[in-house]
């Protein structure tokens, strides 16, 4: 191998090692929140409002039943997945509502 190549693979090698050190390091940066545990039972609209404030933008709604849903007034929240977990604000939220 020659000088060149051996210089190029062990700054390639440094970079990668860089990069994961980083990666680790910005990851605990990250806005986090935890996610209510005080949501069955309420309205998918006061659910969503209290995730919305908390800063969570990634909400799915799935029936009961299966199947994404839309919010709706009338509709109540059966469970969250995650609930009491802290988790990235970028996160995916899914609530069961019926």
């Amino acid at each position: 191998m020659t000088t060149e190549s051996k210089t190029a693979a062990w700054v390639v090698g440094l970079v990668a090692v860089l990069a994961i050190f980083l990666t680790f390091f910005f990851e605990d940066g990250k806005p986090q929140s935890t996610i209510p545990g005080d949501l069955p039972g309420k309205t998918a609209v006061v659910a969503d409002n209290q995730l919305r404030k908390l800063g969570f933008a990634n909400i799915m709604y799935m029936s009961d039943i299966g199947g994404s849903a839309v919010v709706r007034p009338e509709w109540t929240v059966v469970s969250v997945e995650g609930a009491g977990q802290t988790v990235g604000l970028d996160a995916w939220i899914t609530v069961r509502v019926r």
